[in-house]
């Protein structure tokens, strides 16, 4: 008897482990060769510097229910050297990344694979849309 209840204790424990959710892990709040901003930094940029090109890097529902101005849309996993390439030709042009957070953590990927690539003016904006949206800024949304 007590051997099955041993055993059912265990299999309750390697149930309770199997049935945890992997814990997220947060993006960088900055990566090496960008600068990070934050929402008034991105404002900056938008307002100081007029070949600025913004690549959301969030999936195509999430662009839809609000973007900043005049953002590109690509997903870090379709960002490839070609596509950067066309986006933005030129690698000192400033590129700003976003994504929705540091829970996202597609922009870092982006922005370091821009850096990898030769751009030297990337810009990182850590906080993304979380950040944006708590702080009541405007979004374009698709219609």
């Amino acid at each position: 008897m007590l051997r099955r209840v041993f055993g059912l204790a265990l299999a309750v424990i390697g149930l309770g482990l199997i049935a945890q959710p992997a814990v997220a892990q947060q993006a960088p709040l900055e990566i090496r060769g960008a600068t990070t901003v934050n929402a008034d930094g991105v404002i900056k940029l938008v307002e100081g510097e007029s070949t600025l090109v913004i690549l959301d890097n969030r999936r195509a529902e999430d662009y839809a229910q609000g973007h900043i101005e005049n953002a590109r849309r690509i997903l870090d996993t379709d960002l490839t050297q070609a596509k950067m390439t066309e986006m933005v030709p030129v690698k000192t042009t400033p590129v700003l990344f976003y994504c929705n957070g540091l829970t996202c953590g597609r922009a870092a990927k982006a922005a370091s694979m821009a850096i990898e690539w030769g751009y030297t003016r990337v810009y990182y904006y850590a906080l993304g849309m979380d950040e944006w949206k708590k702080m009541g800024l405007p979004l374009v949304v698709a219609n």
